[in-house]
């Protein structure tokens, strides 16, 4: 026994104590020391492009609940599961998890959101988030003219987007930082930018810019102007081709020599490989066989679309363009289709599965402030389809058509009814937020029934397609 016993009121204390310290004992959260960069303007209705972030957490001995408020969402895929609730799992009192986030404004205007990190019934942590979202940011009219299909549909745009400002090659510099800046203000490089992953090196504006020396060599030392379609194809440095924004991208100055004027191709066997992933080698689409680049897969769209405003914008010039042997692979010398069949082939592929980005929306906004055009392809995807695609599908309108289209109910959980009022629906089409084909029906008939069980809750674009018009309507799944 002991000398000196411990009273019964002494003992209660202490333990009432040490449980309250056990109570509030919570895991030590480390978020980035600055913060979420603002998610920039989103069309609504769509999700904004990816940011990520690194959550740690330490001394963890519970699992960690985050909740993001306001119109975010988040998720730990970098392309999908995005919702408003996490439950991160701890292992050993330590986690480390990738948070992947994305922006989803319903309605116009400035929003402020946070991610809550919860531990029992307690924040731990928050990160502050903000975005704005805003309605299409096309002119009222610019695609008054765009009518017809294949080469009168060409044509049409072309006469809309030939008469852009030309810009002076050297301003192309200080352009680079409103039409290609990341979230966090650097130089959005896609030959060495890793979506929803840290690149392997950043370019800061201006301090990373080529000056004629260095990038020699090796990857990561400056930045310089990458001519997507390069300029040996359309005779060198001649304008407007030359200062072009649309097929201009800052891009690493190494990639940029390897790259060459070589074309855009599908690579399997390459025998020089970027740091992002981008492959240099023989080409295996098409009947070209010769030396081909192939950018990654999330940048193809990107490229495809920037491809086919050229060949849009310069139909009346390329007939006399001074081609060399790599753009003879892909330039077929007519105004219409303008390509040969396996790089429309090629690059409508990569249109559909690389779909029209935040950040192409933004560059496109972006380059139309400088130079007073814009690329058709980014503003209205289903272009690409209606010029290069299957025509016999399409009408002589691409305006969106009011007051015949009938769909009801809406919202709805699960069918919903399509009535055309007598015309019939060709095409039925279904995209999600991101833009993403998710189903495609063939109804030939003035009224369907559209199924809409095992969509996630949210808002849909719906595109009807018939012998005269094609509709757009705006559809949420309850």
């Amino acid at each position: 026994m002991s000398k000196y016993p411990v009273r019964p009121a002494v003992l209660l204390i202490f333990l009432l104590k040490l449980l309250t310290l056990q109570a509030f004992a919570q895991p030590k959260v480390s978020l980035p020391d600055e913060g979420m960069p603002d998610f920039r303007e989103v069309y609504t209705g769509y999700f904004s492009d990816v940011q990520f972030y690194v959550l740690v957490a330490e001394d963890a001995e519970s699992n960690l609940v985050l909740k993001a408020e306001g119109p975010f969402r988040i998720s730990l895929g970098c392309y999908e599961g995005f919702t408003d609730s996490l439950l991160i799992d701890a292992e050993k009192g330590k986690i480390e998890e990738t948070i992947y986030v994305r922006f989803f404004p319903e309605s116009t205007g400035h929003f402020e959101g946070e991610i809550k990190h919860i531990s029992g019934n307690n924040v731990v942590a928050s990160l502050a988030l903000s975005g704005r979202g805003i309605e299409t940011s096309i002119p009222d009219g610019y695609y008054d003219a765009a009518t017809g299909n294949g080469s009168e549909l060409k044509t049409r745009l072309h006469s809309i987007i030939r008469g852009h400002n030309v810009q002076s090659y050297s301003s192309l510099w200080e352009h680079f930082y409103v039409t290609d800046a990341t979230f966090g203000g650097y130089v959005w490089d896609i030959y060495s930018d890793i979506p929803c992953g840290d690149p392997p090196y950043i370019y800061v504006f201006g301090d990373d810019q080529d000056t004629g020396t260095g990038g020699h060599h090796n990857e990561g030392e400056v930045y310089n102007r990458e001519h997507s379609m390069p300029r040996s194809w359309f005779g060198g440095a001649v304008n407007p081709m030359n200062t072009d924004l649309f097929h201009i991208f800052p891009v690493d100055k190494f990639v940029n020599a390897q790259r060459d004027n070589f074309p855009f191709g599908e690579v399997d066997d390459p025998f020089w490989t970027s740091l992002n992933g981008g492959r240099l080698g023989p080409n295996t689409a098409g009947d070209y066989s010769g030396t081909a680049f192939e950018p990654v897969d999330e940048y193809k769209g990107d490229l495809a679309r920037a491809f086919f405003y050229m060949i849009t914008r310069y139909q009346d010039l390329i007939i006399d363009w001074t081609y060399n042997e790599y753009g003879n692979a892909m330039l077929d010398h007519n105004p219409y289709p303008g390509y040969r069949s396996w790089v429309i082939d090629m690059l409508a592929g990569w249109h559909r599965d690389d779909p029209v980005s935040q950040k192409e929306r933004l560059r496109n906004q972006a380059v139309y402030e400088i130079q007073g055009n814009r690329n058709p392809f980014v503003d209205h995807p289903e272009m690409v389809e209606r010029i290069w695609g299957d025509t016999t599908l399409y009408t002589s309108s691409l305006q969106d058509a009011t007051g015949r289209m009938h769909i009801y109910p809406n919202p709805a959980s699960d069918d919903l009814v399509v009535d055309l009022g007598g015309e019939e629906i060709i095409v039925l089409e279904v995209y999600n937020a991101a833009g993403v084909l998710i189903k495609r029906r063939e109804p030939a008939s003035p009224s369907f029934t559209l199924n809409l069980k095992g969509f996630p809750q949210g808002r849909y674009l719906l595109v009807a397609t018939s012998k005269w018009s094609v509709y757009r309507e705006n559809i949420i799944k309850l």
